[in-house]
This record gives C-alpha cells, structure tokens and sequence, in this order.
C-alpha cells in the first residue's frame, strides 16, 4: 500500500466486521501528558472513517468535552476546499506547458494510469497535467469512496466541526500550503514510486484498507506502528520529512499552547503521528511529561 496512504489515513467491509463495528465504539489511541498543572491529550486520529465507527467511546468524548483548546495539524479555519484549490493547482499541476505526466511516467505506467482514468471518470487531458503526487491522492480519494469512506467523517473533521458548534478554542501546528508543500517536495522519482505502488495494489486495496482500519479501531498501537517500519523500511527519508521531522517540530508549539491555555488541550493527528521513538508520545516523556495510555476497561492496551 502506498506510503503516503499511511500517512494522511496516518488511516471493514462485510456484514461481520460492519456488525462488529456497531456493537461497540473503537478502542481510542489516546492518551493522557501531565506535567505539573499542564494536561495534554493526545488522540490519534483516521482522517477518513465509516458511519459505523460513530459514537466514540467515553473516554474520547470526556477528553473532548473537558478541554479548553482542541488542537489539530492544521487550523480549522485553513480547512475550506476552495481556499485551498488555489495552492493544490499551483503545487499539484504541471505549470509548464512542455512538460505532462505522461511524460513523467513512460508508456507503460501511463497506459495503466489512463486506463484507470478511463474506467473511473477522469479524462486523460485532466491527468497528464497532474504531478505524480496529486494523480495518487485522486486514485486514493476515489477508492475510499467507494468503499465508503468519507473524509466528512474523519475524526478530525468531527471534532472540528464540534468546537464549532460549541465555540471550543482551537489551533494547529501548521498551514494547510505547509501540509501541501510537504507532499509536493518528495522527489519525482518517488512520486512516480507511489503511482505505481498505488495501482499495484489495487486488487487488494480494500482488505488492505479493512486491516489498517481494523487495527485503528482494536487501539493496536503495536501493530499500526510495526506497519509504518514496514512501509518506510526503504525510504528513511520520506518518514522522517513526513513523520519525525514534523513531530520534533511541534513538541514545543505544544509546549507554548498549552502553557497559555487554562485547562486541558486536546490534540487530535494522524495517528502515526503518536507512534514509535520519535512519535508524539515519546517525545513528550522526553519533554518532561508524566504519559499514560488512557482506555477505561481495557486489558492489556499500553
């Protein structure tokens, strides 16, 4: 599965595991930084989810419910699609004229991307003028559609929504150009790595999508953070610009918010974005805090 997959769904089908889903709300990846009279949560979220892995558990909603300040990677206010086509088009287009994806790719990888297009909806004009990087989220978005995924229900849009409506405070580690810059600046040769990557695994897409999913919703730390050393075993450089560098990064943002903060803060990311040495949880020991996973009534979850 494409790695920039596991990044951004940082991220079940059938009648069991659908059936499963409604019994009982997802064991949260969530926990609790305390240091002195400062209280951090740390949430880990999917930014798409199903239907069905609503409602959250109490201990989420007493997290939510109990913050002062609910922080996300980017600022609410950044996340407005048209704001956004702007900068898309400009990171994510081909701005010269003399240059195309199909150039990019060669014959052989282009044949497969157009005739996916061809079967999907996208015309091959739309296509040969998307860089490598945007030709994959479109594949991405398109699949998970049909799977019934929904970024509407990613759990950080929930929450963004919520403090909304409640008039909660609310911020975030960088711009949405910043997010975007990020992605666009991996190297060509690995952009056209994770096209081909991404139409590799399409005929298994959906169960690779059902085990991801299904790991986020068990609270399985463990095996999510044994998923992303697998995918980036070959490319050290893309976890750390995508992962660790942007985690060291916004360890003492935090700091500062939630020392201006009166009351708790909650932080809702990727849920990559927690794990390993260099994820959020550590590096908040590192920093100081007293951490503990928090999951009421779990055995065994850490």
């Amino acid at each position: 599965m494409s790695r920039r997959l596991h990044v951004f769904l940082a991220l079940v089908f059938g009648l069991l595991l659908a059936a499963g889903a409604l019994a009982k709300p997802p064991t949260p990846l969530l926990w609790k930084a305390s240091k002195g009279d400062t209280t951090i949560y740390l949430l880990g979220s999917l930014h798409i989810l199903l239907a069905s892995d609503y409602p959250l558990s109490d201990d989420v909603q007493g997290a939510y419910r109990g913050a002062a300040q609910v922080v996300f990677e980017v600022p609410p206010a950044e996340m407005n699609p048209l704001a956004l086509l702007g900068p898309t088009a400009t990171l994510g287009m081909y701005q010269d004229p003399s240059e195309s994806l199909e150039a990019d790719l060669g014959p052989e990888l282009w044949q497969r991307l157009s005739a996916y297009g061809q079967k999907n909806g996208l015309s091959a004009f739309m296509l040969k003028r998307m860089r490598p990087w945007l030709a994959s989220m479109t594949i991405l978005a398109l699949e998970t559609k049909k799977l019934s995924y929904d970024p509407n229900l990613g759990l950080d849009k929930h929450f963004m929504d919520r403090s909304a409506a409640d008039r909660k405070a609310t911020g975030g580690f960088e711009t949405a150009q910043q997010q975007l810059r990020i992605i666009a600046g991996t190297p060509k040769a690995e952009q056209i790595r994770d096209l081909r990557e991404m139409l590799d695994d399409l005929p298994k897409f959906s169960q690779k999508m059902a085990q991801m999913h299904g790991m986020w919703r068990e609270g399985n730390a463990g095996a999510l953070y044994a998923e992303e050393l697998k995918e980036f075993k070959d490319q050290p450089d893309m976890q750390r610009r995508m992962l660790d560098d942007r985690n060291r990064d916004w360890v003492p943002k935090l700091d500062k918010i939630a020392a201006s903060t009166k009351g708790p803060v909650l932080v809702i990311v990727g849920a990559m974005h927690l794990l390993g040495p260099d994820g959020l949880v550590q590096l908040l020991g590192k920093d100081g805090y007293r951490v503990e996973r928090v999951c009421t009534g779990c055995v065994g979850v850490r």
